[in-house]
């Protein structure tokens, strides 16, 4: 049997993914490039008391940016394996959901952490859960 289940994931849930994955549980495969710094500095620019990945998650969720995220391994002239924009992260929420729900409900109870949180971030930002 198949059904379909709506689930609410709040703006704080998804900052706190943000910040977790981007801080800590990510940063073994992903690199942000000038160009991608470029673009979240001009949708959000820099203030003493945000970090960068406040900055990307308010550029991709309230200034509709698009972000495109590097292999941390790869050359300059690699080309992106991944971007982040608002449609890249509702459809990489749905496949977490229906892939990998133990890590996006871990999230909304308040109990990820950086193994969950780089889960959904990869789904978010990769399509799938790629690393780890």
């Amino acid at each position: 049997m198949k059904i379909n289940v709506t689930i609410d994931v709040s703006r704080e849930v998804l900052e706190g993914i943000f910040i977790t994955a981007l801080e800590g549980g990510s940063n073994y495969w992903y690199q942000l490039r000038d160009d991608a710094i470029d673009t979240i500095e001009k949708a959000v620019p820099r203030t003493e008391t945000s970090s960068l990945s406040e900055r990307l998650f308010k550029a991709v969720y309230e200034c509709d940016a698009t972000i495109f995220i590097h292999d941390a391994d790869g050359d300059e002239g690699d080309e992106p394996i991944g971007e982040l924009n608002a449609d890249t992260m509702r459809e990489g929420l749905r496949r977490c959901a229906n892939e990998s729900m133990w890590a996006l409900q871990a999230e909304i109870d308040g109990e990820g952490d950086a193994v969950s949180s780089d889960a959904v971030f990869q789904y978010m930002s990769l399509g799938e859960l790629v690393f780890g």
